[in-house]
């Protein structure tokens, strides 16, 4: 058309010429444009800081117009399946982009990975505004507390200021956690802490509530690494006072710190410097329940990703590999002691958190450029590297399991064959590994060198006595010669290691980390043997450091609220009368029974007397009926407020079930009627409705009362079963009395 009237082209064709204005240019969807080069360039920038170059530093990059909050970045981290073409994000407008986002501010990571709160975040014109975080608010008297003091324990005060100690006393007690306690986990970063400590100290009304947590996990852990009479001389007043403050501080500044929804990783470090602290405090299954609490705060912090693949700085990514480490094995343990498989979360993935890095801590700085690389070298995290090379070893072998679609958790026993064979060779991979980049440069002068040392070699002994476990046989007389001494001799190696642990005055500042780690089932096999065979070779040096293992845990005697206490002081009992009476037949005159087993037969004795004396006073005609059920718990053994006595579990071999689950005779006294399935099928007798928390105060007189004479089942094999039930039972009866009494420090 040359726009003439008529035009030139309707003359040509004669047709009537019709002019039509063009249609004005279609606006381009611009939105769609920008949010894929938003994309890109945050992709890129994460890429950048992966590597540990700050875009915002670069030469040439374009000043922008500052936000709000200019500290504050947010870095995208899609996977590469999940960058979109301008085609794509038209075509499927309701497809889900789930992306890991990490957002950044005020040493804050919060972590996003669904795409619900990824569309959420992008919504603000300040990311980190879509999560707040109280838990760094100053730490005023009036700061309201959570409503979730119940999982610590307790609902404490709120008010925690008055509970810090003098600033003298806070670098006494800051200098006794750096040598006793950081050197074992490393979940602070120490040269970073240090002057934060100092300005704290001297300024202890305006601290921020997160670090106050810390703080006071910091007092607590600190005076737990201490003996009683070391805590006396050092700090002037009794562990017990002492380590009850300071957790119950420890517990109101969490609550204060709101720790159940905290972003923060300062709680994270002190609930888990916490989690150590009342470790032998707490039942296993109470301190396996809040370690859960801890892991799903880190899951949801992103801990259990590594901080790499989320495009974290070097040194955040760091400190929260060490973090999250410490939680995750100290969940193995407490698992394990409550007779729940050992290695039931252990993440084998890709992107999974990858150990931390055998580097010193003057080698790690806020800021620093890039990730360091192993060092070949001894470092102060050398007993924390060793811990897990063998944790690399464990990640191996469930990895396997997995393939081959077996329980991991079985790993260690009834292993045969190949199995076996595959395990052994792993193992002394692993052996070979921890000598020759750690052990064999050891300097035994050095307390945590000779630590690492000692623990290297008892953690794998013991892995080697579980892999040849006695439960593997019927009994000791069935196990195979060879078999046998060989796990009586790692066995005796075990106790040794442990005891050089608690007793040696060079790993006096570490003895602490000795008692959470008894391995029972060998010093059970080790009494088992004794009994048996008296007089076995090395029996005077088994004797020696069972008695140096009373000795340094005076608990084992004392405590006998513990069903494990109790079964193991009987088997020592009838393990040393069948010694003296051996020792006699073969015309020897036995020697002077050692002091523990004097304690431990006179504690006997005394359970036995009040029994007695209980017993025939309830027999009187005028108190049958005030005294009923305890004429019924009498009748039966078993229903002696749920407890087993050893002599009735060895001379029997069907019994395989916990001793709690056994329900009590139900004795009618008024109340619920007889067939009450409830309380029975619960384990509660007609006695209990109403009192429940009776069920707590269990009275283990009973087995304590029993008759350790040899001729009383000398012969029988102990039952495995039984005495892993008593394992994951012995604190599930802890007196309520005894937890008041600590929490009031007396």
């Amino acid at each position: 058309c040359d726009r003439q009237r008529p035009c030139s082209a309707c003359v040509k064709h004669n047709v009537d010429c019709v002019f039509n204005p063009s249609q004005p240019p279609q606006k381009r969807h611009k939105r769609v444009k920008d949010q894929i080069l938003t994309d890109r360039l945050r992709r890129y920038e994460a890429l950048l800081q992966e590597k540990g170059i700050d875009p915002r530093k670069l030469p040439d990059t374009p000043v922008s117009k500052p936000r709000r909050r200019s500290s504050h970045t947010a870095a995208v981290v899609p996977d590469e399946s999940q960058l979109q073409t301008p085609s794509s994000i038209d075509s499927e407008p309701s497809q889900c982009v789930n992306k890991t986002q990490i957002v950044h501010g005020q040493g804050r990571f919060n972590f996003v990975d669904n795409s619900l709160w990824t569309r959420v975040v992008e919504e603000f014109h300040n990311p980190e505004d879509a999560f707040e975080d109280s838990s760094n608010d100053a730490s005023d008297p009036e700061a309201s507390d959570d409503d979730f003091g119940i999982v610590l324990g307790s609902q404490p005060k709120s008010n925690t200021s008055s509970r810090h100690p003098p600033p003298e006393r806070i670098h006494q007690l800051w200098q006794i956690f750096i040598e006793n306690v950081d050197p074992l986990t490393k979940v602070v970063h120490v040269p970073t802490l240090r002057p934060a400590i100092q300005k704290a100290a001297s300024n202890i009304g305006t601290i921020p509530r997160s670090f106050e947590a810390l703080m006071f996990a910091i007092y607590g852990a600190a005076v737990m690494s201490l003996k009683d009479d070391e805590c006396k001389q050092r700090l002037g007043e009794p562990r017990k006072t002492l380590l009850s403050r300071y957790i119950s501080a420890t517990k109101a500044a969490l609550s204060r710190a709101k720790f159940m929804g905290t972003i923060s990783l300062v709680v994270l470090q002190a609930l888990v410097l916490h989690l150590l602290s009342v470790r032998d405090i707490y039942e296993p299954r109470a301190l396996w329940s809040l370690t859960g609490v801890a892991v799903r705060i880190a899951q949801g912090m992103g801990l259990e990703k590594d901080g790499v693949s989320l495009g974290l700085p070097p040194f955040e990514t760091e400190m929260r590999r060490r973090v999250w480490w410490l939680l995750k094995t100290h969940d193995f343990r407490t698992a394990e002691l409550c007779g729940l498989a050992k290695f039931r979360d252990l993440d084998t993935g890709a992107e999974s958190t990858k150990s931390p890095t055998n580097v010193n801590d003057d080698q790690l700085y806020p800021g620093m450029p890039s990730l360091l690389a192993e060092s070949n070298t001894l470092t102060d995290m050398v007993f924390i590297s060793m811990r897990h090379e063998l944790v690399d070893f464990t990640k191996g072998l469930v990895a396997r399991f997995r393939r081959q679609g077996k329980n991991p958790s079985q790993w260690n026993l009834n292993a045969s064959g190949s199995d076996e064979v595959e395990i052994d060779k792993a193992f002394r991979e692993v052996e070979e590994s921890l000598e020759t980049k750690y052990l064999r440069y050891c300097d035994p002068s050095q307390p945590l060198h000779l630590l690492t040392m000692v623990i290297a070699r008892f953690a794998m002994n013991i892995v080697r006595f579980l892999t040849h476990h006695p439960r593997r046989w019927a009994s000791i007389e069935q196990t195979p010669l060879s078999e046998r001494q060989w796990v009586w001799g790692i066995s005796i190696k075990l106790l040794e290691q442990h005891n050089m642990v608690q007793s040696n005055p060079q790993l006096k500042q570490f003895a602490w980390h000795a008692a959470y780690f008894q391995q029972w089932h060998a010093f059970i096999h080790v009494l088992d043997t004794l009994r048996i065979n008296p007089l076995i070779a090395d029996a005077e040096k088994a004797w020696q450091l069972i008695g140096n293992k009373y000795e340094n845990t005076p608990d084992l005697i004392f405590d006998t609220k513990k069903l494990i206490h109790v079964a193991v002081g009987n088997l020592c009992l009838k393990a040393y009368s069948d010694r003296e009476a051996a020792l006699r037949n073969g015309n020897l005159c036995p020697p002077p029974p050692p002091e523990f087993i004097l304690q431990l037969r006179h504690q006997r004795e005394v359970a036995k007397a009040k029994r007695q004396a209980r017993d025939a006073k309830s027999s009187r005609p005028e108190d049958l009926v005030n005294h009923g059920q305890a004429n019924a718990r009498d009748m039966d053994p078993r229903s002696e407020n749920g407890a087993i006595s050893l002599s009735d579990t060895l001379a029997s071999k069907d019994l395989q079930q916990s001793p709690m689950s056994h329900p009590p005779s139900l004795v009618q006294t008024g109340g619920a009627p007889e067939d009450d399935p409830f309380w029975f099928i619960n384990g509660f007798g007609d006695s209990q409705v109403g009192t429940l928390d009776d069920v707590m105060n269990v009275d283990l007189d009973f087995m304590l009362a029993q008759d350790h004479s040899m001729e009383d089942n000398a012969t029988q094999t102990i039952t495995w079963e039984q005495w892993d039930s008593w394992l994951a039972d012995s604190n599930l009866l802890r007196p309520l009395s005894s937890a008041q009494d600590f929490r009031a420090g007396t």
